[in-house]
């Protein structure tokens, strides 16, 4: 009896493990989030994207949303686990550590805020939840120094980025998007919990990001995608060279996977076969 049991256990996680894959028909149609509410699942869910090629290897982009539920980072830390390596932003310098719970002191401004939004929303901290001292956890993003000289050469500056951003939220609400409004947020916080109604709010915002950040970038593209992609796909294309590593991951924001994909494509001959979708923010109450 207890056999039977275990077998239908195990039948049943393998069941609900492969539901939640689908095949990729057309690369077209691919998007990086997604908000779903459909009777059965309440969630902000985000993607793990795989792409294969004719010989043998595979990358996966894998969408983080930088505050989540801490069932998420687990599952990503265990997913991590089965490949190669595992590629990761973060602007520090080379061979830099990340340290989890900074003090306040030690925070850069975007990360408060970052810990501002999960204090809000009752969520976890990238930084604090993924396990970046895995040793096939591999840094694949600019320096602050790369950074600012990039910028610079565009005449960029946090301030016009900013702005950027603002007007594609605006461009957003005018076409009918899900933007968050004046009047949303302030029923928001009305309510009963505005905690739980206002995660709502942005995870349908957050289900969009990468239209979003799309309009900011431009004909040449701007630092903050186009031109930290192309050093990650340097890392990328280095880490490919080794003939040990067949299966790799791409784990950067989901900004920045709509141009990862068609470089993937593109540039490394390769294309999207299958999606996988994962609960980033539980909604269900």
């Amino acid at each position: 009896m207890k056999k039977i049991i275990l077998l239908i256990t195990l039948l049943s996680m393998a069941l609900s493990a492969t539901a939640v894959i689908e095949p990729i028909s057309d690369a077209e149609d691919l998007v990086f989030g997604r908000y779903i509410n459909d009777g059965e699942q309440h969630a902000l869910q985000m993607p793990i994207v795989k792409y294969t090629d004719n010989q043998g290897r595979s990358v996966d982009l894998v969408a983080a949303v930088h505050i989540g539920d801490a069932a998420y980072f687990a599952t990503l830390n265990d997913k991590f686990k089965s490949y190669d390596a595992v590629l990761y932003e973060a602007v520090m310098p080379e061979n830099a550590p990340i340290k989890k719970n900074q003090d306040m002191i030690d925070q850069s401004p975007l990360t408060m805020m970052q810990r501002g939004m999960k204090n809000a929303l009752n969520l976890t901290f990238q930084l604090d939840e993924v396990d970046y001292e895995a040793k096939n956890l591999v840094h694949a993003d600019m320096s602050p120094s790369e950074m600012s000289k990039s910028m610079e050469n565009k005449g960029e500056s946090m301030l016009t980025m900013m702005i950027k951003l603002w007007r594609a939220g605006v461009v957003q609400q005018l076409k009918g998007g899900a933007g968050m409004t004046n009047g949303g947020l302030l029923m928001a916080m009305l309510s009963g919990d505005p905690s739980y109604e206002l995660k709502v709010l942005m995870a349908k915002d957050m289900a969009s990001m990468d239209e979003t950040l799309g309009m900011i970038e431009g004909q040449e593209g701007s630092t903050l995608i186009t031109e930290r992609n192309k050093k990650a796909f340097q890392v990328l294309r280095r880490e490919m060279l080794s003939t040990k590593n067949k299966r790799l991951a791409v784990f950067y924001g989901a900004g920045h996977l709509k141009d990862m994909s068609q470089r993937l494509i593109n540039n490394f001959d390769m294309k999207p076969v299958s999606i996988e979708w994962i609960d980033a923010w539980d909604l269900t109450k």
